[in-house]
């Protein structure tokens, strides 16, 4: 009787699996240009907005503009004044106490939790954020500076583990760096923030929750303080 013959089990090839490069859509672009020109105060509170000639400056047609402006409306960027047409929203004190009484509640309970998992972040990327900030206070920089505050919260909020924290504040920081760029006080008040800074992440990195949750609140109180009370009623 002939032994009997095992084949060999037939390969699959599975087909490649890449990941395609797509270029955000034209009308996020310019959505993210408008973004930035108004957070980083080139179009200022209060500014009335052509979109033909905001369209020429962009070097794109009306259409993705109108699109772009139709989603910062919805985000209170930019307001429709009627006889007007749209301008670039105004500060509002109002908005802005409702914004840090949030943060009051957040922003200590991201960095105890933070502190919490120290273990698992890395220093070296948190102080390379508090590097850039240094770096951009003492360059004078106010745009690059209110980025780089921006950027350090933001890190706790996403080192706090909890992705609901990063994912409601991200939008109001945005509004947040229009306020610190009409605002930004004399040199040694922007020091002691970036002091602070350093103070926060100290005690997130040693662990130590009470403390970076004390730090914390106590840093947002100052900044309510120096940014509502110098902004219109």
């Amino acid at each position: 009787m002939p032994s009997s013959v095992i084949l060999p089990a037939p390969t699959r090839t599975d087909p490649a699996i890449t990941v395609p490069w797509v270029t955000p859509p034209l009308h996020e672009q310019v959505y993210a240009s408008i973004l930035e020109a108004i957070c980083g105060g080139v179009m200022r509170s209060g500014e009335r907005i052509n979109q033909d000639e905001l369209a020429a400056r962009l070097k794109v047609s009306r259409q993705p503009v109108t699109q772009a402006l139709t989603v910062l409306r919805k985000q209170d960027f930019v307001q429709d004044t009627g006889r007007r047409g749209l301008i670039v929203a105004p500060l509002r004190r109002s908005f802005f106490e409702s914004l840090y009484q949030l943060r009051e509640s957040l922003d200590p309970m991201a960095a105890r939790l933070a502190a919490r998992h120290h273990g698992r972040i890395s220093a070296a990327s948190a102080q390379a954020l508090l590097k850039s900030g240094q770096d951009a206070l003492e360059q004078g920089d106010v745009a690059t500076l209110t980025s780089a505050d921006m950027a350090f919260h933001m890190w706790i909020y996403e080192a706090s583990d909890n992705p609901l924290l990063a994912e409601m504040l991200r939008m109001y920081w945005h509004h947040l760096r229009r306020s610190m760029v009409a605002v930004v006080g004399p040199s040694h008040d922007r020091r002691r923030v970036w002091e602070e800074h350093a103070q926060i992440l100290a005690a997130i990195l040693r662990g130590d929750e009470a403390r970076a949750e004390q730090l914390s609140l106590q840093h947002i109180r100052e900044a309510a303080e120096r940014v509502v009370q110098s902004l219109p009623e």
